[in-house]
Protein backbone atom coordinates (compact mmCIF):
# COMPACT_ATOMS: atom_id res chain seq x y z
CA UNK A 1 0.00 0.00 0.00
CA UNK A 2 1.22 3.36 -0.86
CA UNK A 3 0.73 6.20 2.12
CA UNK A 4 1.57 10.03 1.83
CA UNK A 5 3.16 9.78 4.95
CA UNK A 6 4.74 7.36 7.31
CA UNK A 7 5.14 8.19 10.56
CA UNK A 8 7.57 6.19 12.91
CA UNK A 9 6.81 6.32 16.52
CA UNK A 10 3.39 6.82 18.85
CA UNK A 11 4.42 8.72 21.67
CA UNK A 12 2.46 12.27 21.29
CA UNK A 13 5.05 13.59 18.88
CA UNK A 14 4.57 10.60 16.37
CA UNK A 15 0.73 10.77 17.70
CA UNK A 16 0.38 14.52 17.16
CA UNK A 17 2.29 14.53 13.69
CA UNK A 18 -0.50 11.88 12.27
CA UNK A 19 -3.40 13.68 13.35
CA UNK A 20 -2.50 16.88 11.79
CA UNK A 21 -1.50 15.30 8.26
CA UNK A 22 -4.61 13.31 8.68
CA UNK A 23 -7.01 16.18 9.28
CA UNK A 24 -5.34 18.41 6.17
CA UNK A 25 -6.77 15.13 3.98
CA UNK A 26 -3.40 12.87 3.63
CA UNK A 27 -2.74 9.30 3.81
CA UNK A 28 -1.41 8.08 6.75
CA UNK A 29 0.47 5.23 8.28
CA UNK A 30 1.46 5.52 11.82
CA UNK A 31 3.86 2.40 13.35
CA UNK A 32 4.98 2.20 16.93
CA UNK A 33 6.71 -1.34 18.03
CA UNK A 34 5.25 -1.32 21.34
CA UNK A 35 1.79 0.33 22.73
CA UNK A 36 1.16 3.96 22.47
CA UNK A 37 2.49 6.39 24.84
CA UNK A 38 4.20 3.36 25.94
CA UNK A 39 7.80 5.35 26.16
CA UNK A 40 9.19 8.64 27.68
CA UNK A 41 5.67 10.04 26.81
CA UNK A 42 3.78 8.32 29.88
CA UNK A 43 7.00 8.76 31.89
CA UNK A 44 6.66 12.52 31.83
CA UNK A 45 6.21 14.84 35.07
CA UNK A 46 2.91 15.20 33.42
CA UNK A 47 3.23 18.95 33.21
CA UNK A 48 1.75 21.77 30.09
CA UNK A 49 3.96 24.29 31.01
CA UNK A 50 5.96 26.88 29.71
CA UNK A 51 8.72 26.03 31.02
CA UNK A 52 9.88 29.00 33.58
CA UNK A 53 13.06 27.46 34.51
CA UNK A 54 13.88 27.46 30.36
CA UNK A 55 14.74 31.79 31.12
CA UNK A 56 17.57 30.78 32.94
CA UNK A 57 19.42 29.64 30.49
CA UNK A 58 17.65 32.33 27.72
CA UNK A 59 15.36 29.99 25.94
CA UNK A 60 13.22 33.04 25.06
CA UNK A 61 11.65 31.62 22.23
CA UNK A 62 10.89 28.01 23.71
CA UNK A 63 8.93 29.40 26.62
CA UNK A 64 6.87 32.00 24.66
CA UNK A 65 5.95 29.07 22.49
CA UNK A 66 5.22 26.95 25.07
CA UNK A 67 3.57 29.49 26.99
CA UNK A 68 1.17 30.34 23.91
CA UNK A 69 0.27 25.98 23.62
CA UNK A 70 -0.41 25.92 27.06
CA UNK A 71 -2.98 28.31 26.47
CA UNK A 72 -4.53 26.24 23.26
CA UNK A 73 -4.57 23.40 25.17
CA UNK A 74 -6.09 24.53 28.18
CA UNK A 75 -8.82 25.39 26.22
CA UNK A 76 -8.74 22.21 23.15
CA UNK A 77 -8.01 19.75 25.29
CA UNK A 78 -9.83 20.30 28.82
CA UNK A 79 -10.86 16.58 29.64
CA UNK A 80 -6.54 15.80 29.79
CA UNK A 81 -5.09 19.24 30.88
CA UNK A 82 -5.75 21.23 33.67
CA UNK A 83 -4.88 24.43 35.69
CA UNK A 84 -2.21 23.76 38.61
CA UNK A 85 -1.11 25.94 40.37
CA UNK A 86 2.50 26.34 42.07
CA UNK A 87 4.40 27.85 45.27
CA UNK A 88 7.70 28.72 45.40
CA UNK A 89 9.07 28.48 48.98
CA UNK A 90 11.80 30.85 49.82
CA UNK A 91 14.27 29.95 52.80
CA UNK A 92 16.73 31.99 54.54
CA UNK A 93 20.02 31.44 52.68
CA UNK A 94 18.94 28.58 50.41
CA UNK A 95 17.41 28.53 47.00
CA UNK A 96 17.06 31.44 43.87
CA UNK A 97 17.41 34.82 45.65
CA UNK A 98 13.75 36.33 45.93
CA UNK A 99 14.33 39.30 43.05
CA UNK A 100 15.36 37.03 40.88
CA UNK A 101 12.35 35.04 41.40
CA UNK A 102 9.98 38.30 41.10
CA UNK A 103 11.64 39.32 37.72
CA UNK A 104 10.92 35.80 36.16
CA UNK A 105 7.48 35.49 37.30
CA UNK A 106 7.08 39.10 36.14
CA UNK A 107 8.84 37.63 32.34
CA UNK A 108 6.91 34.66 32.92
CA UNK A 109 3.80 36.42 32.93
CA UNK A 110 4.31 38.95 30.47
CA UNK A 111 5.09 36.46 27.85
CA UNK A 112 1.65 34.62 28.52
CA UNK A 113 -0.18 37.49 27.99
CA UNK A 114 -3.61 38.40 29.22
CA UNK A 115 -4.49 34.91 30.27
CA UNK A 116 -5.73 33.90 33.62
CA UNK A 117 -2.69 31.74 34.21
CA UNK A 118 -0.60 34.30 34.09
CA UNK A 119 -1.55 35.49 37.41
CA UNK A 120 1.27 36.10 40.31
CA UNK A 121 1.98 37.12 43.38
CA UNK A 122 4.12 37.12 46.82
CA UNK A 123 2.90 35.93 50.21
CA UNK A 124 4.11 35.95 53.51
CA UNK A 125 5.46 32.84 55.17
CA UNK A 126 2.27 32.44 57.55
CA UNK A 127 -0.01 32.72 54.17
CA UNK A 128 2.32 30.15 52.60
CA UNK A 129 2.13 27.41 55.47
CA UNK A 130 -1.90 28.19 55.65
CA UNK A 131 -2.08 27.33 51.71
CA UNK A 132 0.55 23.93 52.49
CA UNK A 133 0.54 23.47 56.11
CA UNK A 134 3.43 20.50 55.39
CA UNK A 135 6.19 23.51 54.87
CA UNK A 136 9.14 23.75 57.37
CA UNK A 137 8.34 27.35 59.34
CA UNK A 138 11.55 27.20 60.36
CA UNK A 139 13.27 30.04 58.21
CA UNK A 140 10.61 30.46 55.90
CA UNK A 141 10.50 33.85 54.63
CA UNK A 142 7.32 34.01 52.16
CA UNK A 143 6.75 32.43 48.71
CA UNK A 144 6.20 33.20 45.67
CA UNK A 145 2.65 31.93 43.69
CA UNK A 146 2.05 31.21 40.13
CA UNK A 147 0.13 28.83 37.63
CA UNK A 148 0.90 26.68 34.98
CA UNK A 149 -1.04 23.41 33.94
CA UNK A 150 -1.02 19.36 34.63
CA UNK A 151 -2.07 16.78 32.57
CA UNK A 152 -2.66 12.87 31.86
CA UNK A 153 0.25 12.72 29.82
CA UNK A 154 -0.22 8.89 28.73
CA UNK A 155 -4.75 9.43 28.47
CA UNK A 156 -3.49 12.71 26.43
CA UNK A 157 -1.55 11.02 23.99
CA UNK A 158 -3.52 8.30 23.32
CA UNK A 159 -6.55 10.13 22.38
CA UNK A 160 -4.10 12.31 19.90
CA UNK A 161 -3.89 8.66 18.60
CA UNK A 162 -7.58 8.03 17.80
CA UNK A 163 -8.15 11.33 16.71
CA UNK A 164 -5.65 10.72 14.12
CA UNK A 165 -7.26 7.44 13.51
CA UNK A 166 -11.13 9.07 13.20
CA UNK A 167 -9.16 11.44 10.86
CA UNK A 168 -8.15 8.66 8.22
CA UNK A 169 -4.38 7.36 9.88
CA UNK A 170 -4.02 3.63 9.91
CA UNK A 171 -2.45 3.13 13.66
CA UNK A 172 -0.73 -0.28 13.77
CA UNK A 173 0.98 -1.28 17.10
CA UNK A 174 3.16 -3.41 18.26
CA UNK A 175 4.51 -3.41 14.41
CA UNK A 176 8.39 -2.72 14.56
CA UNK A 177 10.23 -0.92 11.45
CA UNK A 178 12.83 -3.19 10.60
CA UNK A 179 13.83 -1.53 7.18
CA UNK A 180 13.81 1.77 5.33
CA UNK A 181 15.17 2.37 1.49
CA UNK A 182 15.19 4.79 -0.93
CA UNK A 183 12.65 3.30 -3.78
CA UNK A 184 12.40 6.08 -6.58
CA UNK A 185 10.32 8.88 -5.52
CA UNK A 186 9.40 6.96 -2.01
CA UNK A 187 10.51 5.03 0.85
CA UNK A 188 9.83 1.48 1.13
CA UNK A 189 9.13 0.31 4.60
CA UNK A 190 9.47 -2.86 6.43
CA UNK A 191 7.71 -3.70 9.24
CA UNK A 192 7.64 -6.80 11.46
CA UNK A 193 4.90 -7.44 13.84
CA UNK A 194 6.30 -7.65 17.46
CA UNK A 195 3.53 -11.23 18.37
CA UNK A 196 3.75 -12.96 14.88
CA UNK A 197 7.43 -12.64 13.28
CA UNK A 198 5.28 -12.09 10.14
CA UNK A 199 6.52 -9.15 8.11
CA UNK A 200 4.82 -6.84 4.95
CA UNK A 201 6.18 -3.72 3.02
CA UNK A 202 4.47 -0.28 2.27
CA UNK A 203 5.68 2.55 0.30
CA UNK A 204 5.81 6.28 1.56
CA UNK A 205 6.31 9.76 -0.54
CA UNK A 206 7.69 11.45 3.28
CA UNK A 207 8.74 9.60 6.23
CA UNK A 208 8.45 11.24 9.65
CA UNK A 209 10.71 9.94 12.26
CA UNK A 210 9.10 10.39 15.82
CA UNK A 211 10.87 7.36 18.09
CA UNK A 212 12.10 9.31 20.42
CA UNK A 213 14.83 7.51 22.15
CA UNK A 214 15.00 5.16 19.49
CA UNK A 215 15.19 7.84 17.10
CA UNK A 216 18.60 7.43 15.98
CA UNK A 217 18.30 3.60 15.31
CA UNK A 218 15.51 4.53 12.85
CA UNK A 219 17.65 7.17 11.15
CA UNK A 220 20.03 4.66 10.51
CA UNK A 221 18.20 2.12 8.85
CA UNK A 222 18.21 4.30 5.97
CA UNK A 223 21.35 6.49 6.49
CA UNK A 224 24.15 4.36 8.79
CA UNK A 225 26.99 6.79 7.99
CA UNK A 226 24.92 10.16 9.45
CA UNK A 227 24.47 10.98 13.31
CA UNK A 228 21.57 12.63 14.45
CA UNK A 229 22.89 14.30 17.20
CA UNK A 230 20.66 13.26 19.78
CA UNK A 231 22.04 13.03 23.24
CA UNK A 232 20.12 11.27 25.75
CA UNK A 233 19.15 11.87 29.27
CA UNK A 234 17.23 9.95 32.06
CA UNK A 235 14.72 11.63 33.55
CA UNK A 236 13.63 9.66 37.05
CA UNK A 237 10.59 10.56 39.14
CA UNK A 238 9.43 8.99 42.67
CA UNK A 239 6.19 8.57 44.04
CA UNK A 240 4.95 8.88 47.70
CA UNK A 241 1.81 9.54 49.63
CA UNK A 242 0.63 13.08 49.17
CA UNK A 243 3.07 15.64 50.42
CA UNK A 244 0.60 18.73 49.52
CA UNK A 245 -2.96 19.90 50.01
CA UNK A 246 -3.19 20.49 45.84
CA UNK A 247 -0.34 22.98 45.05
CA UNK A 248 2.97 21.76 43.07
CA UNK A 249 6.25 22.97 44.92
CA UNK A 250 8.95 24.34 42.77
CA UNK A 251 11.98 23.84 44.92
CA UNK A 252 15.62 23.91 44.38
CA UNK A 253 17.83 20.81 44.84
CA UNK A 254 19.94 20.78 47.91
CA UNK A 255 23.05 19.03 45.89
CA UNK A 256 23.22 20.95 42.81
CA UNK A 257 20.59 23.70 43.05
CA UNK A 258 18.62 22.49 40.01
CA UNK A 259 14.89 22.93 39.92
CA UNK A 260 12.95 20.19 41.23
CA UNK A 261 8.82 19.85 40.88
CA UNK A 262 6.79 17.89 43.64
CA UNK A 263 3.55 17.70 42.17
CA UNK A 264 0.24 16.62 43.64
CA UNK A 265 -1.18 13.37 41.93
CA UNK A 266 -3.94 12.39 43.60
CA UNK A 267 -3.66 10.78 46.56
CA UNK A 268 0.27 10.69 46.33
CA UNK A 269 3.01 13.06 45.26
CA UNK A 270 5.47 12.83 42.21
CA UNK A 271 9.32 14.25 42.72
CA UNK A 272 11.13 14.80 39.64
CA UNK A 273 12.89 15.20 38.21
CA UNK A 274 16.29 13.97 37.31
CA UNK A 275 18.57 14.78 33.93
CA UNK A 276 21.59 12.14 33.73
CA UNK A 277 23.05 11.25 30.11
CA UNK A 278 22.23 7.63 29.68
CA UNK A 279 23.83 5.79 26.71
CA UNK A 280 21.48 2.93 27.57
CA UNK A 281 19.56 1.21 25.23
CA UNK A 282 16.50 3.00 24.93
CA UNK A 283 14.18 -0.30 25.65
CA UNK A 284 16.21 -1.41 28.85
CA UNK A 285 16.33 2.49 30.36
CA UNK A 286 16.02 1.87 34.60
CA UNK A 287 15.99 3.86 37.68
CA UNK A 288 19.06 4.04 39.49
CA UNK A 289 19.53 3.98 43.22
CA UNK A 290 21.36 7.18 43.24
CA UNK A 291 18.55 8.95 41.37
CA UNK A 292 16.20 7.65 44.13
CA UNK A 293 18.66 9.29 46.86
CA UNK A 294 18.44 12.48 44.93
CA UNK A 295 15.04 13.16 44.92
CA UNK A 296 14.33 12.44 48.15
CA UNK A 297 17.32 14.82 49.22
CA UNK A 298 16.34 17.24 46.98
CA UNK A 299 13.83 18.91 48.51
CA UNK A 300 16.23 19.88 51.88
CA UNK A 301 14.34 21.24 55.13
CA UNK A 302 11.23 22.47 52.74
CA UNK A 303 9.35 19.15 53.74
CA UNK A 304 10.38 17.89 57.03
CA UNK A 305 7.37 15.51 56.60
CA UNK A 306 9.07 13.12 53.89
CA UNK A 307 10.75 10.27 54.95
CA UNK A 308 13.70 9.40 53.41
CA UNK A 309 14.99 6.35 54.53
CA UNK A 310 11.16 4.96 53.55
CA UNK A 311 10.93 2.79 50.34
CA UNK A 312 9.00 5.06 47.27
CA UNK A 313 5.65 3.87 46.45
CA UNK A 314 6.89 3.70 43.00
CA UNK A 315 9.61 5.05 40.85
CA UNK A 316 10.02 5.63 37.12
CA UNK A 317 11.88 6.81 34.63
CA UNK A 318 11.95 7.58 30.91
CA UNK A 319 14.58 8.86 28.57
CA UNK A 320 14.67 12.25 26.64
CA UNK A 321 15.85 12.67 23.01
CA UNK A 322 17.69 15.99 23.16
CA UNK A 323 19.43 18.58 20.55
CA UNK A 324 22.50 18.49 21.15
CA UNK A 325 23.80 21.64 22.20
CA UNK A 326 27.08 21.61 23.25
CA UNK A 327 25.93 22.40 26.54
CA UNK A 328 28.44 20.54 29.87
CA UNK A 329 25.48 20.01 31.74
CA UNK A 330 22.54 17.61 31.15
CA UNK A 331 20.20 20.49 32.46
CA UNK A 332 21.43 23.18 30.47
CA UNK A 333 21.20 21.67 27.33
CA UNK A 334 18.06 23.08 24.75
CA UNK A 335 14.89 21.79 24.76
CA UNK A 336 14.13 23.06 21.59
CA UNK A 337 13.52 20.25 18.70
CA UNK A 338 15.73 19.92 15.74
CA UNK A 339 14.50 18.44 12.36
CA UNK A 340 17.31 16.15 10.80
CA UNK A 341 16.69 15.87 7.08
CA UNK A 342 17.40 13.28 4.96
CA UNK A 343 15.63 13.81 1.17
CA UNK A 344 12.10 12.89 2.39
CA UNK A 345 12.96 11.35 5.88
CA UNK A 346 12.32 13.80 8.68
CA UNK A 347 13.77 12.86 11.85
CA UNK A 348 12.72 14.72 14.99
CA UNK A 349 14.86 15.24 17.73
CA UNK A 350 13.70 16.90 21.12
CA UNK A 351 11.23 18.61 22.19
CA UNK A 352 8.49 19.10 25.12
CA UNK A 353 5.08 17.84 25.05
CA UNK A 354 4.17 21.64 25.24
CA UNK A 355 4.87 21.92 22.36
CA UNK A 356 4.11 18.61 20.35
CA UNK A 357 1.43 20.58 18.37
CA UNK A 358 2.60 23.64 17.01
CA UNK A 359 5.60 21.29 15.92
CA UNK A 360 3.78 18.72 14.07
CA UNK A 361 2.31 21.42 12.39
CA UNK A 362 5.87 22.81 11.25
CA UNK A 363 7.10 19.18 10.65
CA UNK A 364 4.09 18.42 8.41
CA UNK A 365 4.26 21.73 6.40
CA UNK A 366 7.83 20.45 5.68
CA UNK A 367 7.33 17.06 4.52
CA UNK A 368 4.77 17.97 2.43
CA UNK A 369 6.61 20.98 0.67
CA UNK A 370 9.72 18.22 0.36
CA UNK A 371 7.57 15.54 -0.60
CA UNK A 372 5.18 18.35 -3.01
CA UNK A 373 2.51 17.17 -1.56
CA UNK A 374 -0.22 19.60 -2.06
CA UNK A 375 -2.25 20.19 1.53
CA UNK A 376 -4.24 22.13 3.03
CA UNK A 377 -3.24 24.36 6.16
CA UNK A 378 -3.45 22.63 9.39
CA UNK A 379 -6.37 23.07 11.74
CA UNK A 380 -5.28 21.48 14.82
CA UNK A 381 -4.84 25.71 16.48
CA UNK A 382 -8.44 25.16 16.35
CA UNK A 383 -9.97 21.79 16.70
Amino acid sequence: MRHDLLVVGGGIHGAAVARDAALRGLTVLLVERGDLASGTSSRSSKLIHGGIRYLETGQIRLVREALRERALLLELASDFVRPLAFLIPHYRGEGRPRLEVRVGLYLYAAFAGRHPLSAHRTMSASEARGLEPALEPKGLQGASHYWDAQMDDAAMCVAVALDAERAGAAIRTYTALVGLAPDGAAWRARFRDVDTGAEDEALARCVVNAAGPWAGEVHALADPSTATGMRRTRGTHVVVPALTREHALLLTARRDARVLFVLPWGAYSLIGTTDVDDDAAPGRVAPRPEDVRYLLEGPGRALPGLDRARKPLRVFAGLRSLARSGAGRPSANTREHRIVERGTLLTLIGGKYTTHRSWAERIVDRAAELAGIETRESVTAAT
